[in-house]
């Protein structure tokens, strides 16, 4: 039986059913068939490989996840008892038990009178579909004149550098660590352009830019429908160096279409589930969906506010569910915090997931940014990241443009995880998340509008690779400018107390002020070393606490970032 239901439903539900008589023209909606049980099946948790990757199964080792009957598929006869019936099916759920159909009124009261069924929930119309089926990937045309930013001291991540900067990633991409050998779900309504705009160059030459499937329409094209996927698969994928660079530019990603753009009506959420569970199932390590559901086109069949509870609806149990196998589910918390509803959607308010909001370039909330707190008084957002004026792909060739939104902090930290994850790919889900947790400003006082805060992806590198209390630190040194940085975890170190610099036989090179710190991650900044021999160096700062030692070298290179 449902979770939850109340009286402006069962009356949608009611009028969707009965109202037509048997000489109407019946139109064909679509139904949420929930199966009573998963008996007699002829699969078997003894063999895993029929309905699982390799791939899936050791991230599930990796994590120390078992197997559980929400791992197998639904039962075969029962879906081919809904056929018999004269349903055809739209999806499935394994997670759920159950299936998403497309049948008339008088189907529909068929298939609540098989003896499998629990029940039968309407979902909406069906509606028509606006694509030709399986639309052919476009050619990529080579660049005439790669883009430049005018100016001196461009940054690496050209247009992208502030909001890559919110979020720490600059070092962890110096360190080289960018997202290769992490696997990116992103589920949208569409991706059009991106098998032709010269930012997604570099994933689809390597072989990392999958179409995976249209849950909506039914079939392997993606490249249709909306530029809002576009915009979302930007922020992380981008690759054109000192123009714009995403969070995670060397990641494979796998672009889903879940999302109907024809229309608003639940039979969406029954889509994320099912893309989930495929992205499940292949392999992913991160699912990225910049999806929200509060209101639908037919409003008796919207949700209520005491429904947000991660329980009562589709999408939220899928959601959890997606996350207790093992992968990271970053959703967009919702764009309502300065609206009348205010608060966040379905399924951000899952269990399990991190429900992103957006802050401005200086931290602070978006005023769009929905806020929590869940139903049953969870926190949320969980997490926010850079979503107000953020920089995305334009809809034709090297265009840029400024957008705002949840949709955009969601895969702003998406990338950043995955660019973490890179780094430490023996890591389980559950260890990645706890470090960006760890690393967040709010993180001892979270509250409703930024959740734990905003992470900062250096100081989870630095926890995760152990490098606090004294256990080292990373340095970078830039032979054209003769700066030094160097960073590590730490405490006793303030503005205004000076270094000194010594050469590898204990000579006094120089004395320097440290210019700022950012505690957790400390940044010692020392310049004016253009013409500073190449060589190793110690790195002294004295304190009340006492004497640190740290090592660097220079050289006249290109930068680069060591462990030390």
């Amino acid at each position: 039986m449902q979770l939850y239901i109340n009286t402006a439903k069962l009356i949608a539900l009611v009028m969707s059913m009965g109202m037509l008589t048997p000489v109407s023209a019946q139109k064909i909606s679509k139904f949420w068939v929930t199966f009573t049980d998963k008996n007699e099946s002829p699969f078997c948790l003894c063999r895993p490989q029929e309905f699982l990757s390799d791939r899936s199964l050791e991230r599930r080792k990796r994590g120390g996840i078992l197997l559980t009957e929400t791992d197998l598929p639904v039962n075969p006869a029962y879906v081919n008892g809904v056929k018999n019936v004269g349903a055809e099916i739209h999806s499935s759920s394994k997670w759920l038990n159950a299936v998403a159909v497309m049948a008339d009124s008088t189907t529909a009261r068929k298939l609540e009178k098989l003896p499998f069924v629990q029940s039968v929930q309407y979902l909406g119309p069906h509606l028509k579909y606006r694509n030709p089926p399986n639309r052919k990937e476009k050619k990529r045309a080579p660049l005439s004149t790669y883009p430049a930013i005018q100016g001196r001291d461009i940054p690496f991540w050209g247009y992208a550098t502030q909001q890559n900067q919110l979020l720490g990633i600059p070092l962890l991409h110096m360190a080289g660590h960018r997202g290769n050998g992490i696997w990116v779900a992103v589920m949208d309504g569409g991706f059009t352009h991106v098998d032709t705009i010269p930012m997604f160059d570099s994933i689809a030459l390597q072989g990392k830019l999958f179409q995976g499937r249209d849950f909506v329409e039914r079939d392997q094209a993606v490249y249709e429908s909306a530029q809002h996927g576009t915009s979302v698969l930007s922020v992380m994928a981008a690759n054109m160096p000192y123009y714009f660079v995403g969070t995670a530019p060397e990641a494979t990603y796998f672009l889903l279409k879940t999302e109907d753009t024809g229309g608003e009506f639940p039979i969406e959420e029954a889509n994320w589930v099912a893309g989930a569970e495929w992205a499940d199932s292949v392999g992913i390590d991160i699912i990225n969906a910049s999806l929200g559901y509060t209101a639908f086109n037919d409003r008796s069949l919207g949700h209520f506010k005491s429904e947000l509870d991660g329980k009562s609806s589709i999408g939220a149990r899928g959601a959890q569910l997606a996350a207790r196998k093992g992968m990271i589910v970053c959703n967009s918390a919702g764009n309502e915090g300065d609206g009348e509803w205010r608060t966040i959607g379905v399924p951000a308010d899952a269990f399990d997931i991190i429900a992103v909001g957006a802050v401005d370039a200086s931290g602070s909330r978006a005023a769009f940014s929905s806020m929590g707190p869940t139903s049953d008084l969870r926190i949320k957002p969980d997490l926010v990241a850079p979503g107000d004026q953020v920089v995305v792909a334009g809809n034709v060739g090297i265009s840029l443009g400024i957008s705002s939104g949840t949709s955009l902090a969601s895969p702003m930290l998406t990338g950043a995880i995955a660019s973490l994850w890179s780094a430490f790919p023996e890591k389980s889900a559950a260890e990645i998340v706890d470090a960006v947790y760890a690393s967040a400003d709010q993180r001892f006082a979270p509250d409703n509008e930024r959740g734990y805060g905003l992470p900062e992806m250096t100081e989870a590198w630095f926890r995760l690779a152990n490098l606090e209390n004294g256990n080292g630190g990373v340095f970078q040194y830039e032979p054209q400018s003769g700066e030094l940085n160097y960073y590590w975890v730490a405490k006793g170190f303030e503005a205004g107390k000076t270094v000194e610099l010594r050469d590898v036989l204990g000579r006094k090179v120089g004395e320097y002020p440290i210019e700022n710190k950012n505690y957790p991650v400390a940044q010692l900044h020392i310049s004016g070393l253009q013409n500073i021999p190449p060589g190793h160096y110690q790195v002294i700062l004295t304190s009340e606490t006492g004497v640190r030692r740290l090592g660097a070298a220079t050289w006249n290179g290109r930068h680069e970032v060591r462990m030390h």
